[in-house]
C-alpha cells in the first residue's frame, strides 16, 4: 500500500475553526473539488561505500467528495489518474489493463473514503471504497499499514485555527513526525490566505507553502519540499521529497513538465520592431481564417494527448482562445469508444511560418485501460471555439526613485527601480482573471537587455532553483509575469502591449481530429512543422559564427590550403549546381588517381543539402587529403554566372506546388537536383525543404517523379511565398590553377 502515501498527499493540510477572523473550514454535501498532483523522491544510500540513488515519481488527478457535513464529515476520494514510476524500471498507471496489477487496480479504480473530526482536526477513518479487498490488505498487512497511515494522520493533518493575519503563527505538534513544525501566514487577500509550513532539525528540513481559501477553508494549492533521514532493511541515507499540487480549473498544463523546469533565460538585447497599427492587427478574424480547414490531428506524447488545430491567418496577431467540447472518440467501423479526457492545458501561438495553431492538452483518465482504447481511435470528433483577442497599448513612465503602477480593468502593472543598478527595473504583472497578458512588445526598450523571469518565492536558501519555481507556482491564484528591463539610457516612456479578449462574437466549427502520421502524409493539409532546406538557415539563430564571404562570380575563387599538405574550395550550392570542378593532371598516389571531392557537412535524416559546398582534394577512394612533393592541377568550368529568377507562379495552397508550372523542369532528375534548380521561399526568405515521406533514407536521391502526388503535386514542409528558379549570366568560366605540394622534412 505505499501508493496511499501519494493519494492522501492533498489533505494533509486544510483549516478547520469558528470565528470570524479565522479561516474556517465549512465543506458542504455534495460539493467536489478536483486536483492535480505531482511529486518526486530521491533516496540516496550508502551502500558499503558506494552511493546509490533512487528516484520515484507520481503523477495524478484527485477529485475529493463530500459525502456528510457536521462534526464528523465523511469524504470520498476519486482517482481519475494515476502514474507511478522510479528509476528501477517499475511502473504502475491507470491506462494499463488491470491484469497487470489486479490488486492495485481494483482498490484505486475505486477510490477511497475517509471520516474527518471537524473539532480536532484528525482523521478518524480511512478505508478503500473496495471493502472486500481492503480488509484482505489489512488482514495481510495490518502492522505496517496501520503504521503508514499513523504517520499520515497522527499529526495535525487538518489544522484546528488559521487565523487570518499576516505573521501569524500556528504549532503543528508533530507535524509529519517533526515536533517543531509550525505554520506562519505570509499573505491575507479579501479571497485567499498564503501560509507557509516549516521545520529544521538536524537532519530534518521541511518547507512548503500552501494557499487556502478563506471563505470556506479548502486548501487550494500546494508545494511542499522535504529532506529527511532515510532507514529501511538495513540502509541508511536520505530521502528527499517535493510534492505540488494544483486545482485541475487552472490549467497549468502536465505538472511533470514543469516541475523539473528550472532553466535560467538568458538577458536578450530588445530589438527594434516593425510599427504596429492596432486597427490593423485588431482587425476580426473571418470563419475561414480561424476554421480553413475540416480536419486537425492528435498525438500522444506519453499519456497526453494533444490535439491541434492549424489556422489559415499569419503575421503579428493577438493570441485568441480555443478549446474544444462534445469530445467522441471513434473507431474504423464509426463506433464510439469510451474513451475519457481531462483538459489541463491549452495555447495558441504562431510557429516557424508565421502561421497560429492552438492545441488543447488532454490526460487520458479512467481504470478502461485508455491506452490501449486510443490505439483503436481513427479520429476524433468536436465542436471547436475560438474567442477573438485584440491588443491594447498601455504606458508606464520609469521612474528611478520609486514603483509606478498602472491599473487597467483587471490588469495591474507595476515597474520597479532595482536598488543599486541604475536604468534597471522590474515589470510585474498580475490579473486576477487570468484574461489579460503581456504580449511581448515593448516601444521604447530598443537595446535595453530583457530578461522574461519566472515569479519569484521566498523560500529556504537549501531550496533548488526549480523547488524555488514550484513554490512560486502556488503562492498566488493568479499569473504573475515578471520581466527584467536593463535600459541604455533612461527612456522617457515605457508601451507595454497586452493581449486581452475581443468583442467579437465566438467562432465555431465541427472539426476531426486524426493521428498525426496520417495527417502529414495528406497534402490537402498544411505541414505540421516547417523545415528549411538548409540546416545552417535553421539553427542560425543559435549559431554566433559568422559565415564565410563567398564571391558571386565563380572567377574570383581561391583554393585554400589545409594544413600545408591539403587544399580546399568553397562553392555556394548555386555555383555547384552550374559548375565541375576537377583534376586535369596528377600523379597516382598509392594507386589512387587524385579527384576533388565534396565533403558533406549535413547528417540529417534522407541526406540534405548544404548551402556550403565545401570540396577537397582527395585520393579516389576518399581516404587521402593530404600530399607531398607533389604537383596537381586543376581546373573550375562553370557555364555562366549563377541568378535567381522570380516566378509568377503562386501556388493556391503554399506548400503543395503544381510542377506544371515550373519551366524547363526534368522529372528525371532527382530530388537534389530540382532542390538546386528551383528554390521555394517562405515568409522570411528561407528556401523550404521538401515534405519526407515515412521512408526517407535515400530521399534526396530518388527520381523527381517518384516523389510527386498524382504525377503533379510536390509537396514542401512550409507554405512557399515565393518561387525562384535559377538562371545563369554572364560568360562562360574556365578557371585553373596548380597547387604544389612540399616534401615531408
Amino acid at each position: 500500500m505505499k501508493y496511499l502515501v501519494s493519494v492522501v498527499t492533498c489533505f494533509l493540510l486544510s483549516a478547520c475553526s469558528f470565528g470570524d477572523a479565522d479561516v474556517e473550514f465549512n465543506p458542504q454535501k455534495g460539493e467536489e473539488r478536483a486536483y492535480q498532483l505531482y511529486s518526486n523522491t530521491k533516496i540516496t544510500v550508502d551502500n558499503g561505500g558506494r552511493t546509490e540513488t533512487v528516484n520515484a515519481a507520481s503523477h495524478q488527478l484527485l477529485r475529493y467528495k463530500v459525502i456528510e457535513t457536521g462534526k464528523n464529515s465523511q469524504f470520498e476520494v476519486y482517482v481519475d489518474y494515476l502514474k507511478m514510476r522510479d528509476s528501477q524500471g517499475s511502473s504502475v498507471s491507470s491506462g494499463e489493463r488491470a491484469e497487470l496489477n489486479p490488486e492495485m487496480h481494483a482498490i484505486f479504480s475505486q477510490g477511497f473514503e475517509f471520516t474527518l473530526n471537524i473539532d480536532d482536526g484528525s482523521v478518524k477513518e480511512f478505508s478503500a471504497l473496495n471493502k472486500p479487498l481492503w480488509q484482505a490488505q489489512l488482514a495481510e498487512r495490518g502492522i505496517e499499514l496501520e503504521l503508514e497511515l499513523k504517520k499520515l494522520f497522527s499529526s495535525s493533518a487538518f489544522i484546528n485555527t488559521i487565523p487570518a493575519k499576516v505573521g501569524a503563527i500556528v504549532a503543528l505538534p508533530a507535524y509529519q513526525g517533526h515536533a517543531n513544525a509550525k505554520l506562519t501566514v505570509l499573505q491575507v487577500t479579501d479571497s485567499h490566505v498564503l501560509t507557509q509550513v516549516e521545520s529544521v532539525g538536524d537532519q530534518t528540513k521541511i518547507y512548503g507553502q500552501l494557499l487556502l481559501e478563506r471563505e470556506r477553508g479548502w486548501l487550494e494549492q500546494m508545494a511542499l519540499v522535504a529532506e529527511v533521514p532515510f532507514e529501511r532493511y538495513g540502509y541508511k541515507g536520505t530521502m528527499r521529497s517535493n510534492v505540488l499540487m494544483v486545482p485541475q480549473q487552472r490549467r497549468l498544463g502536465d505538472l511533470t513538465q514543469r516541475v523539473g523546469l528550472d532553466y535560467d533565460f538568458p538577458a536578450l538585447e530588445y530589438q527594434k520592431t516593425p510599427e504596429v497599427v492596432l486597427d490593423d492587427v485588431n482587425k476580426p478574424l473571418t470563419q475561414d481564417d480561424v476554421f480553413h480547414f475540416d480536419t486537425g490531428y492528435f498525438e500522444q506524447q506519453d499519456d497526453l494527448l494533444n490535439i491541434s488545430y492549424q489556422h489559415d491567418f499569419s503575421g503579428y496577431k493577438p493570441e485568441g482562445e480555443f478549446r474544444l467540447t462534445d469530445i467522441t472518440a471513434h473507431s474504423a467501423d464509426g463506433s464510439v469508444l469510451p474513451i475519457k479526457l481531462n483538459k489541463v492545458g491549452s495555447y495558441s501561438y504562431a510557429e516557424k511560418d508565421g502561421f497560429y495553431r492552438s492545441v488543447e492538452q488532454n490526460l487520458l483518465i479512467g481504470w478502461n485501460a485508455p491506452a490501449e482504447l486510443l490505439a483503436q481511435v481513427v479520429e476524433f470528433r468536436a465542436k471547436a471555439h475560438y474567442q477573438g483577442a485584440k491588443l491594447v497599448k498601455l504606458e508606464l513612465k520609469p521612474d528611478p526613485t520609486k514603483t509606478v503602477t498602472l491599473q487597467y480593468k483587471d490588469l495591474q502593472l507595476e515597474l520597479s527601480p532595482i536598488p543599486d543598478k541604475p536604468l534597471s527595473y522590474l515589470l510585474k504583472s498580475r490579473d486576477a482573471t487570468n484574461k489579460f497578458w503581456l504580449a511581448g512588445r515593448f516601444d521604447g526598450a530598443e537595446g535595453a537587455m530583457v530578461k522574461y523571469q519566472f515569479a519569484l518565492a521566498n523560500g529556504p536558501d537549501w531550496l533548488t532553483s526549480a523547488e524555488q519555481n514550484m513554490l512560486a507556482l502556488v503562492s498566488s491564484v493568479n499569473y504573475e509575469s515578471t520581466t527584467l528591463f536593463n535600459f541604455p539610457a533612461e527612456p522617457p516612456m515605457l508601451t507595454i502591449y497586452v493581449n486581452t479578449a475581443a468583442d467579437s462574437s465566438e467562432l465555431t466549427k465541427n472539426v476531426r481530429f486524426i493521428p498525426i502520421n496520417d495527417y502529414v502524409q495528406n497534402a490537402a493539409y498544411p505541414p505540421v512543422y516547417q523545415q528549411t532546406l538548409y540546416s545552417d538557415d535553421m539553427y542560425a539563430s543559435h549559431d554566433d559564427q559568422a559565415q564565410p564571404a563567398i564571391p558571386v562570380d565563380p572567377a574570383l575563387l581561391e583554393p585554400q590550403m589545409v594544413a600545408k599538405y591539403g587544399v580546399s574550395l568553397l562553392l555556394t550550392a548555386e555555383q555547384a549546381a552550374v559548375c565541375r570542378l576537377s583534376v586535369v593532371d596528377a600523379p597516382k598516389v598509392n594507386g589512387h588517381t587524385l579527384q576533388w571531392t565534396h565533403i558533406s557537412s549535413n547528417s540529417s535524416l534522407g541526406g540534405g543539402l548544404d548551402k556550403l559546398m565545401l570540396y577537397q582534394l582527395t585520393s579516389a577512394d576518399g581516404i587521402r587529403r593530404n600530399f607531398y612533393d607533389i604537383q596537381v592541377s586543376s581546373t573550375l568550368a562553370c557555364s555562366g554566372t549563377p541568378q535567381w529568377q522570380a516566378l509568377a507562379y503562386q501556388p493556391e495552397q503554399g506548400w503543395l506546388i503544381d510542377i506544371t508550372q515550373l519551366p524547363n523542369l526534368d522529372t528525371n532528375q532527382t530530388v537534389a537536383d530540382f532542390m538546386r534548380q528551383y528554390r521555394f521561399l517562405n515568409a522570411q526568405n528561407l528556401p523550404l525543404a521538401p515534405a519526407m515521406q515515412v521512408d526517407s533514407s535515400d530521399f534526396y536521391q530518388r527520381p523527381l517523379q517518384q516523389v510527386l502526388r498524382e504525377q503533379r503535386w510536390f509537396m514542401l514542409a512550409g507554405r512557399a511565398a515565393a518561387i525562384e528558379y535559377l538562371t545563369i549570366s554572364g560568360e562562360p568560366v574556365n578557371k585553373q590553377w596548380v597547387n604544389t605540394f612540399s616534401a615531408l622534412p
